[in-house]
């Protein structure tokens, strides 16, 4: 026994071999060659001819031919056959760690290019609200945003289901606050953002085509239970957002507002000062009141292709659309600079920048201009194009019916003929979608991008011509499919 382990045994050296060569159909006819390690040569014909060997002609040798069903299908199969261990592993990692990251990759990608902002967004402010949230319907509609968003941008599926879990729970958190509410309770601003972040995760995850409209209604109404008065100080951007998508909603489904009274319009805004935005806002929003006086109900597609009813008074009716038009044409008096859409950011006097946008940057080092980006300036021109699209097609429904072509007098030169109301209203339309396709090809995401989505449906549901309407229907279709914001292009599809 103690020999044994004294002297072991030794063991067998294991010999070498070289690598297997696999001989070719001339392996016979060419002389036997010495083998070597690969990437010993520096011969670039070598390298060359082994990648001809191994490309198949059967394959397409460029991915960029092939066609989106066959690279979706491709990846599906590699996918399927290896199983590659994913970075995003929830029980390994900190869950610290992953909001951090989520919300950083969420608030980077949507803030936008502006560098200087009197009025900061509030978007910018979720790392903090996340950590210094006080209740967890917050916290947790933070996490499950970020991750869906995440989850879109980089085709993640595991991400975009695990963010449903938390999404779910920031959804029974924020009911069970909301059940504990009075009529004499004063919801704070954490209960008014939750639903403005579930409406987000809708945008991206998409559950259902009408969720997003859900959540937005209840922030609104948040609001509502606030009062005008209540609403400035950190509670005041929430209501500029909410103004905006509110005002927004009530155009597509004809409802009237309930910031579009008197004391919601100036209350807010005292000793603030409005952008041009807030001001064609504020057009938008008396629409559909106007509309109302026609007593004609459902949604603003519904409304334009419905004869008015003979015993209703169209002259108020002519003169608010007249109004509401002057008033738009009061405002690209004065704000000139934000309907040309150029190629880069736009450089105006202070005091034409002042009132414009919230996103400007100063111009330095003298300051006395300002930058205005290209982005902000395309969005307010789609918003004013739109508005003046949807003035001109209710004008035209409740005027009296111009003479037919026939009574024209044939002697009258072409050069004189003044273009009708439906003339304006496609005139805008085209604006519109050039405008969208601009920005789809310059700003592939962010809350600018969102909000160009409003614009486009409004020319997918009321254009005068129907190939402008599918133009907007396929564009608005593609940023769903394309661009991760399903949830909202096809609740507007659908209405």
């Amino acid at each position: 026994m103690t020999d044994r382990i004294s002297k072991p045994r030794q063991r067998k050296k294991r010999e070498t071999k070289g690598p297997i060569v696999i001989p070719d159909d001339n392996s016979q006819e060419s002389p036997a060659k010495e083998p070597t390690l690969a990437g010993a040569t520096s011969d670039p014909t070598a390298t060359s001819s082994a990648l001809q060997v191994a490309h198949s002609p059967g394959r397409k040798p460029v991915f960029d031919e092939w066609t989106e069903l066959e690279a979706d299908e491709a990846i599906a199969a590699i996918r399927y056959q290896y199983k590659f261990p994913t970075m995003y592993q929830p029980p390994k990692a900190v869950p610290e760690a992953l909001d951090v990251a989520f919300i950083s990759h969420f608030v980077q990608l949507n803030k936008g290019i502006r560098s200087y902002s009197p009025e900061i967004p509030w978007i910018t402010h979720l790392p903090e609200m996340h950590v210094q949230a006080s209740k967890p319907a917050l916290r947790l509609s933070i996490r499950s945003a970020s991750m869906a968003f995440y989850a879109t941008v980089h085709k993640d599926p595991a991400i975009l289901v695990d963010s449903y879990r938390w999404y779910t729970m920031s959804l029974n958190c924020q009911r069970q606050t909301l059940a504990r509410l009075t009529s004499n309770s004063m919801p704070s601003e954490e209960e008014i953002l939750v639903p403005i972040i579930l409406a987000l995760y809708e945008v991206y995850a998409g559950t259902t085509q009408t969720s997003v409209f859900h959540h937005l209604a209840a922030s609104t109404k948040i609001l509502e239970m606030r009062g005008p008065s209540n609403c400035k100080g950190l509670a005041f951007p929430l209501f500029k957002s909410m103004r905006i998508s509110d005002a927004h909603k009530a155009m597509v489904f004809n409802q009237p507002s309930v910031f579009s009274t008197p004391e919601w319009m100036t209350v807010p805004f005292e000793g603030q000062l409005k952008n041009a935005h807030q001001y064609l806002t504020d057009i938008l929003l008396v629409i559909p009141d106007c509309m109302g006086l026609c007593k004609i109900s459902g949604s603003m597609r519904s409304f334009l292709s419905r004869p008015i009813p003979s015993h209703v008074d169209l002259k108020p009716v002519q003169e608010r659309a007249k109004q509401l038009l002057q008033q738009l044409d009061d405002w690209v008096a004065k704000n000139p600079h934000l309907l040309k859409v150029a190629t880069g950011p736009q450089v105006v006097t202070a005091d034409m920048g002042s009132p414009a946008t919230s996103g400007a940057s100063a111009d330095a080092p003298t300051k006395s201009t300002l930058i205005l980006p290209e982005g902000f300036i395309a969005l307010t021109a789609a918003t004013y194009e739109s508005i003046r699209l949807i003035l001109s097609l209710l004008l035209d429904k409740v005027s009296p019916r111009e003479p037919s072509v026939s009574s024209v007098d044939p002697n009258t030169p072409p050069e004189a003929n003044v273009p009708t109301l439906i003339d304006t209203a496609s005139m805008c339309a085209n604006s519109i979608l050039e405008i969208t396709s601009y920005l789809e090809s310059t700003h592939p995401i962010g809350f600018d991008f969102m909000r160009s989505v409003f614009p486009l449906a409004v020319v997918a549901l009321v254009a005068p011509r129907m190939e402008q309407q599918k133009r907007a229907q396929q564009m608005l279709e593609r940023w769903g499919r394309k661009r991760g914001m399903a949830g909202l292009t096809s609740a507007w599809l659908h209405i």
